[in-house]
């Protein structure tokens, strides 16, 4: 009998060694990439946001005051999810005395896509004045529910994770009645949607930030993702189906066989560091560590030219007076030159915004291409429609949309570089606006092409059509 004792005790306590490794396995993983989302965090400042906030919720004595004046210095951006973004964003890092203080509230009233109903409750959720109550918000949010319980990104059709940031945004409030009843359908509609393997099908094709987002809304509700029956199919749960994107290097990748992404890997440590909190996601405490940014003055480069001119001849004149020139003539012809040279810099200016669009001119054409800006997928503004123009030896799909966008009074966001771009944002229309998936690509005669914007050449006839669409899989459609 206490032979068999012993060996019940042993096989416990090996039990017991193994899931101890495993569980220090997990966390060692899990901390290991905090530490990598963290340095990276100024490499990619708009994944950087979302990661920035996992950072912040995992530990509140975290300092992340570094990253967040650098996105409390940015211009507060046209497009108003984007703006409420960094506002979090800026408020998670413990920065305060920016312009993302206090949004303009009429254009947070005034924005009406179901991502902009979801960030400014978030933004309330916080303690940040909306210019909204807590029923205005809950009202506007909950219009946009479907009869079959899932939230649409825009139109009448439901998404995946439209539906799951709404309860995330709703989950603070999951005991009110009109919440309750929208949430519960909402998670009924993803259960629904959920696959054999865990995960969801969006466009075609799963993807990994489906499954991080469906564990947001879960977490953010105190539900553990791993063990929810309404969630696990064929013995696959989404939390599972989430890791099955991760690669040896801790990151995540949108898509199997896709490689490492930088938007999948932010968003799935959101939702692994959640679901160890269990608590609502976007709710985030004040952090131990704050800094108050401080007032500058607006830089304005025609004044600093015109004073560095002024200086220059301050300097020429004192270098006459120790080598004794007598002659006033000298001293008047130094002083008339400053002068005309500061003037003129003075009127023309350096590098105005009005100047930087006119100045788009014409190229001396070798060809021409056939050139469109499209975001039809997800609206109903055109930006540019179909024309033709011309280009140059050398001219990139980069290069042009550049060049026509600046003809057109249009800004061109490139959160990469001129070799290899990646646009964040063309106008006032930017990535993640309507959905995490969401932004900006290309096609040159009807398909993507593999290399970026800037390495791919155009040729003669060509037809470049830049687009902006809810899932960056449409573009190989």
């Amino acid at each position: 009998m206490k032979k068999t004792i012993s060996i019940i005790l042993a096989v416990l306590s090996i039990f017991t060694l193994a899931a101890g490794i495993s569980v220090n396995a997990a966390d060692t993983a899990l901390s290991d990439g905090l530490k990598a989302l963290c340095a990276d965090l100024a490499e990619d400042p708009e994944n950087g946001c979302f990661s920035a906030i996992a950072l912040r919720q995992n530990d509140a004595a975290l300092d992340l005051t570094e990253f967040g004046c650098l996105i409390a210095r940015k211009e507060v951006p046209k497009n108003t999810v984007t703006a409420m973004k960094y506002a979090l964003t800026v408020y998670a890092c413990g920065v305060t005395g920016s312009a993302y203080d206090a949004l303009d509230k009429k254009s947070i009233k005034e924005a009406e896509s179901t991502s902009a109903l979801v960030f400014s409750l978030h933004l309330y959720n916080t303690g940040y004045d909306t210019g909204m109550d807590k029923d205005e918000h809950l009202d506007r949010l909950l219009s946009r529910a479907l009869p079959s319980g899932g939230f649409p990104t825009v139109g009448n059709t439901p998404d995946i994770d439209m539906t799951a940031m709404a309860i995330q945004a709703l989950s603070p409030y999951k005991t009110d009645e009109k919440a309750s009843r929208a949430i519960d359908k909402a998670l009924s509609y993803l259960s629904s949607q959920q696959t054999d393997t865990g995960a969801f099908i969006y466009f075609n094709s799963e993807n990994s930030e489906n499954c991080s987002q469906v564990i947001l809304a879960l977490s953010s509700l105190g539900i553990d993702g791993r063990y929810d029956e309404r969630f696990i199919k064929n013995g696959v749960s989404v939390y599972d189906a989430l890791l099955s994107y991760r690669l040896e290097d801790g990151t995540f990748e949108h898509v199997h066989g896709g490689g490492k992404n930088s938007a999948a890997t932010a968003q799935a440590y959101c939702a692994l560091v959640n679901n160890e909190r269990l608590a609502p996601f976007y709710v985030i405490n004040a952090p131990e560590k704050t800094v108050k940014m401080k007032k500058t003055l607006p830089f304005n480069m025609t004044a600093a030219v015109v004073i560095c001119i002024c200086a220059l001849g301050v300097i020429v004149c004192a270098v006459m007076l120790i080598m004794k020139r007598k002659r006033v003539i000298d001293y008047i012809i130094v002083a008339a030159l400053t002068a005309a040279l500061a003037v003129y810099i003075g009127v023309s200016g350096v590098a105005s915004g009005r100047e930087y669009f006119e100045s788009a001119g014409d190229v001396e054409a070798t060809g021409y291409i056939t050139f469109s800006v499209d975001c039809s997928l997800v609206s109903d503004r055109e930006l540019i429609k179909p024309e033709t123009v011309g280009i140059t030896d050398g001219d990139t799909a980069y290069s042009v949309l550049v060049r026509v966008c600046r003809a057109h009074g249009l800004t061109v966001v490139n959160s990469g570089s001129k070799l290899t771009p990646y646009i964040s944002g063309v106008g006032d229309l930017y990535e993640a606006e309507y959905g995490p998936t969401s932004g900006w690509g290309y096609k040159v005669n009807g398909s993507a092409p593999s290399v970026g914007a800037g390495s791919y050449t155009l040729s003669d006839g060509d037809t470049l059509e830049w687009l902006y669409v809810p899932d960056v899989s449409l573009l190989g459609d």
